[in-house]
């Protein structure tokens, strides 16, 4: 299985999530810190990566050729990984639960993302078809 993955659309999509989740993360949570809320930063954090691992799914399931949930599955994955790498760098108090409900959620949004994109793809695809304005 490893062979037919497609590694340009997993790195591509590993760097829309993590891109797009820290925008989000410090735009949202900094807002959200300016108007006195107390755990603003902690929200704007969960709310950027999971929104990253959607955007993550979605890009690596667009641009994989097939399997496109299970290229937006490993992109969820891997960009759990690189969140739980630098918040064992940063001294982070998660607990070992904590990281294995980050794996879980990061395949399940990923990998929904992945799919939906495939969905899309494929009824542009029929439309395309049906219509007669585009070759398959």
């Amino acid at each position: 299985m490893l062979a037919t993955l497609n590694f340009g659309a997993l790195a591509l999509g590993v760097a829309a999530a993590l891109l797009s989740a820290s925008i989000i993360a410090v735009l949202l949570g900094g807002s959200l810190a300016l108007t006195g809320l107390e755990s603003g930063t902690d929200i704007g954090l969960m709310i950027g990566i999971v929104s990253g691992l959607a955007t993550g799914g979605w890009v690596a399931g667009h641009r994989a050729r097939h399997s496109e949930r299970f290229h937006g599955m490993v992109t969820g994955l891997l960009s759990a990984f690189v969140v739980v790498v630098i918040a064992r760098l940063g001294d982070s108090p998660a607990s070992t639960l904590v990281v294995i409900w980050l794996a879980v959620l990061s395949v399940a949004i990923a990998g929904f993302a992945g799919w939906l994109a495939g969905w899309r793809k494929e009824r542009i695809r029929q439309a395309s078809t049906v219509t007669g304005d585009g070759q398959s």
